[in-house]
């Protein structure tokens, strides 16, 4: 089930008093009733993350949380209903020089299950600053849970939000430094790349080479037809392993144990895959490497 809410409020300070840990877990003691919010639902990558949950798990209750018509570059704290939502997917983007991490400090002050889309290592760093508050506070988070970082952010299938990352990622311009003038020349660029998006589809790939400790290499692929759907199952395979009880209280990225453990990947990689065209996980690069030829205009087969 999935229902809109209205525009995120500030949560108030009075909200952050502590309770014990236990009072959290009970909070989401059960994985079957839970309800989920995720806040920047009506972009791109949150309104797939919703459809991708509501048709993994068709029992959850699922709030949609977004943005008006004229959105700001500022993240919203959680809205009012969020005390009662046991998580909040952070899809309300873009992170990049993003001063605070207002939403994961609400979600620890009323302790509420936390995981963003986050693909900006400042933005992630910080908000690991927070680790030992959600400890205390029984709250488990994890930050750069979804497809990115990984996926080119100038693929097809890219929203506003996406576009404007891009942008400010290529902010050694004056005019790529200022939020206000990124989101004009977004507004107009836009049904551009919707149109591109008709002709070229929106089909990406995204390849992962690993250098282990012991000296192996290893290669990870990935290619989905569309990208707008591709990026909803990651974030919702990350958001259902955090609410069946897998991530401990703390804020972790998801390589950290703590954060997903080793047992609980495969299941989640299975149901992050769902749809893909291609998927090859930890193979040597002579198993999966070609020759690729170029057929022009720098597109090979």
């Amino acid at each position: 089930m999935v229902r809109a809410c209205a525009p995120p409020a500030a949560v108030g300070a009075a909200s952050a008093a502590p309770s014990a840990r236990d009072a959290a877990q009970t909070k989401r003691s059960s994985s079957r009733t839970a309800r989920v919010l995720v806040l920047g639902g009506t972009g791109r990558v949150g309104g797939s993350t919703a459809a991708a949950l509501s048709k993994l798990r068709p029992d959850l209750s699922i709030l949609v949380g977004g943005r008006n018509r004229h959105p700001t570059l500022t993240p919203h704290p959680l809205p009012a209903p969020a005390e009662s939502v046991d998580l909040v997917v952070h899809t309300a983007g873009p992170f990049q020089r993003a001063e605070e991490c207002t939403v994961l400090q609400a979600a620890i002050s009323t302790k509420t299950a936390y995981i963003d889309v986050c693909d900006d290592t400042d933005y992630s760093w910080r908000a690991k600053g927070f680790h030992e508050q959600a400890k205390a506070a029984g709250v488990p988070a994890i930050t750069t849970a979804g497809i990115y970082p990984g996926v080119s952010n100038g693929t097809g299938g890219a929203g506003p939000t996406i576009l404007t990352t891009s942008f400010l990622l290529l902010g050694e311009d004056e005019l790529l430094r200022d939020k206000s003038k990124v989101q004009k020349l977004v507004e107009s660029i836009d049904p551009l790349v919707r149109a591109v998006d008709g002709i070229a589809g929106e089909r990406v790939s995204m390849r992962i080479d690993l250098e282990c400790s012991n000296g192996r290499n290893t290669v990870g692929l990935f290619t989905h037809k569309k990208l707008s759907v591709s990026v909803g199952y990651p974030t919702a395979a990350f958001a259902l392993s955090v609410l069946e009880g897998n991530t401990q209280p703390g804020v972790w990225f998801p390589e950290e144990p703590e954060g997903i453990p080793i047992e609980a990947r495969e299941p989640l990689l299975e149901c992050a895959s769902q749809g893909t065209s291609n998927l090859v996980m930890n193979k040597p690069s002579w198993m999966v490497e070609t020759d690729p030829k170029e057929v022009g205009l720098g597109i090979y087969v």
